[in-house]
């Protein structure tokens, strides 16, 4: 999920309740990501793969 920078100034204007659960997602998906890639260079496997 790539944003452009004005989407993400757009998301970042809106202050509406709509423009903050946006935001929220968007803070999640990112989280998620971060927290997957550190698990799998800890493991040294991806998602579904198995280390030795």
């Amino acid at each position: 999920m790539a944003l452009s920078q004005s989407d993400l100034m757009r998301l970042l204007e809106s202050r509406t309740a709509d423009g903050v659960e946006a935001i929220r997602m968007l803070c999640e998906h990112i989280l998620q990501e971060l927290i997957e890639t550190e698990a799998a260079e800890a493991i040294g496997a991806a998602p579904g793969e198995h280390s030795e």
